[in-house]
């Protein structure tokens, strides 16, 4: 690991570069040598950071992840919000990160580096187990979440339709980008968990995340 303070903050610099051009793009077509001339160094010392761009982009997508589980940690574990405004909060926050990754970078992933899908796929399957478990267990005893239905049950279903419909074959069929199947998949789901009552709170704070992170032009 690098822990000299300069070298910490190139690479921070070349994963943050990394990240904008691979997220939009893809990366099969983005050489070393491009991004080298983009960040203003050589091709050297891109590679005394970074072996070889596969090794990039597995460290771009470890730190993609590491960053998704900790703002949901901390947005779930926030007991200073009700539970609704911390599953909108938490909705809101993953779309709008998820909006950088556009799908030439998923198909690149999943086409030259599955071993990094295979290992993405797992984290997206670990975090929805762990926080969404915590959110729906919170929900039943709160009254706020149907007790008719297991939450093993609630938790398959939504995983089952993220392995279904979260790939790059799914999304080239589908007119929606990945954030944009997120997000229905997470608001078509707890339309279904919650009670009435609390569907109805959900649908409210939905509304005023979706007018605050998408404010008019």
């Amino acid at each position: 690991m690098v822990s000299n303070p300069t070298l910490s903050t190139v690479r921070s610099r070349i994963l943050e570069t990394a990240r904008q051009r691979f997220f939009r793009e893809g990366f099969a077509r983005i050489t070393m040598d491009t991004l080298a001339r983009e960040l203003g160094m050589s091709k050297k010392t891109l590679y005394q950071h970074f072996p070889s761009k596969a090794a990039l982009v597995a460290a771009l997508m470890h730190s993609f992840r590491e960053e998704v589980a900790s703002v949901l940690g901390q947005i779930t574990s926030d007991a200073s919000l009700p539970l609704l405004e911390r599953i909108a909060c938490a909705f809101a926050e993953g779309s709008r990160r998820l909006r950088q990754i556009e799908r030439p970078f998923l198909e690149d992933l999943a086409r030259f580096l599955p071993e990094v899908w295979a290992e993405t796929e797992r984290f997206r399957a670990e975090t929805i187990t762990r926080y969404l478990g915590q959110v729906l267990e919170e929900g039943q005893r709160a009254g706020l979440v149907r007790t008719d239905l297991s939450i093993d049950f609630m938790l398959r279903s939504f995983l089952a339709a993220t392995e279904r419909l979260v790939t790059p074959m799914a999304l080239a069929e589908l007119p929606y980008t990945l954030s944009e199947v997120i997000r229905l998949l997470i608001r078509l789901f707890f339309e279904g968990v919650l009670t009435d009552a609390a569907r109805t709170d959900f649908r409210k704070a939905i509304a005023i995340l979706v007018d605050e992170t998408n404010p008019p032009a």
